[in-house]
C-alpha cells in the first residue's frame, strides 16, 4: 500500500485552471508537446528536507520518494508520496527519514512527476537522492539517546540494603554521600563529573535539541544527567533504576522507552546503567551513549553508538 505523508508540512496544493502551467501551447506545452519536470533538488536544512524542481508543462507535480531504490512510479505502492499539488517547491520534516549509517547505508530516492489531475500523474520524472548523516538527523529530532552513566568509582552500592520493596533503609540508591565511610552507592569521581559536562557542552553546541531527560534515580545517573544540562528539567525514572524496582525487566522498560517517539521536533535522553543483558545497551563504556529511532510499529532502529568525546566529531 502507497504510503501518504499526512499531518505534516507536506500537504495536497492548490489545483487550478493555469496553476503554474510552463512552456507555450498551455497544459500541453510548446505545439502540444509535453514537458517533463526536471531539476529535482533536495537538501537537508536545520529540521527539514527542501524541495525544488522545475515543472512540467503539466498543472501540478507528485513527488514521491523510496528507500534504497528509485520509485517504480508515481503509483509505487513502496514510495512514500511526499508532496502533490500545484507549487515547484516542498518540504517534509527531516525527522520522517532514518540517518544512514557505515553498517546500514540509507540512501533515498525522490522522483517528481507531472500530474494533469489529481491522481493522475506519470511521464519522465526528474530524480534527486539524499542521505542523511547522523548529525543532521539528531537537529531534526526524532530519536532516544540512551547513555550509560559517566565514570563513577567512588565508593560502593550497598546492595545488601534490599530492593525498595523490602529495605529498611528506603531510597539508599538515590543517596549522593561520597565519604564512603557512610555512603550507600557508588558516585562520580571527578573524571566522571567532566565527562558529563564536556558531552553537554559539546552536544549544545552541536544544536541538538531535546524535549526530555529521563534518569535512573542513583546518584550518578541522576548527577550525569543534571550536569550534561541538555535543557529540560531531569526526570527520575523507575523503570530504568537498576536493582531498586523491577531489575528482571528493566531491559524491557528501557527498550519500550526507546520505542516512544519523543515529542515533535526535539529527542529525548535517557541515562541509565549497565550490567542488565540489554544487547548494545550491556556493552556502553561509561558515557557512552547508544541512539535509536523509533519505528512507528512498537519498535525502534538502532542507529549507532557514540563515546563521551564523540560528540563534537559527529557525522
Amino acid at each position: 500500500m502507497k504510503k501518504v505523508l499526512v499531518g505534516t508540512s507536506l500537504i495536497l496544493g492548490l489545483w487550478g485552471a493555469g496553476s503554474g502551467c510552463t512552456g507555450e501551447g498551455g497544459a500541453g506545452g510548446r505545439g502540444g508537446t509535453v514537458i517533463d519536470p526536471s531539476e529535482l533538488k533536495a537538501s537537508v536544512a536545520l529540521g527539514d528536507v527542501e524541495l525544488s524542481w522545475v515543472k512540467s508543462s503539466k498543472p501540478a507535480s507528485r513527488i514521491v520518494r523510496a528507500e534504497n531504490a528509485m520509485p517504480k512510479g508515481p503509483d509505487d505502492p513502496m514510495a512514500t508520496v511526499v508532496y502533490e499539488g500545484a507549487a515547484s517547491t516542498a518540504s517534509e520534516p527531516l525527522r520522517n527519514l532514518v540517518a544512514t549509517t557505515p553498517d546500514m547505508p540509507r540512501t533515498y530516492h525522490y522522483a517528481v512527476y507531472g500530474c494533469d489531475a489529481p491522481g493522475s500523474c506519470g511521464g519522465r520524472p526528474a530524480t534527486a537522492e539524499l542521505a542523511v548523516t547522523i548529525g543532521q538527523a539528531l537537529i531534526g529530532g526524532g530519536y532516544n539517546l540512551v547513555w550509560r552513566h559517566a565514570e563513577a568509582e567512588v565508593c560502593e552500592d550497598a546492595f545488601q540494603l534490599g530492593t525498595a520493596a523490602e529495605t529498611s533503609s528506603p531510597g539508599w540508591w538515590k543517596s549522593c554521600d561520597s565519604n564512603c565511610a557512610t555512603a550507600t552507592a557508588r558516585q562520580l569521581n571527578a573524571t566522571g563529573i567532566s565527562q558529563a559536562e564536556q558531552m553537554g557542552l559539546a552536544i549544545k553546541n552541536r544544536g541538538f535539541p531535546f524535549g526530555r531527560v529521563l534518569a535512573s534515580e542513583f546518584c550518578r545517573c541522576m548527577r550525569t544527567a543534571e550536569l550534561m544540562n541538555l535543557g529540560p528539567a531531569v526526570e527520575p525514572n523507575q523503570d530504568i533504576t537498576g536493582f531498586a524496582y523491577d531489575e528482571g525487566n528493566r531491559c524491557a522498560n528501557t527498550m519500550s522507552l526507546v520505542a516512544t517517539e519523543p515529542p515533535p521536533g526535539t529527542n529525548v535522553a535517557i541515562v541509565g546503567h549497565a550490567g542488565h543483558q540489554c544487547g548494545v545497551l550491556d556493552a556502553l563504556q561509561w558515557g557512552e551513549a547508544a541512539i535509536y529511532k523509533p519505528d512507528g510499529s512498537g519498535g525502534s532502529i538502532y542507529i549507532t553508538r557514540v563515546d563521551s568525546t564523540g560528540w563534537a566529531s559527529l557525522q
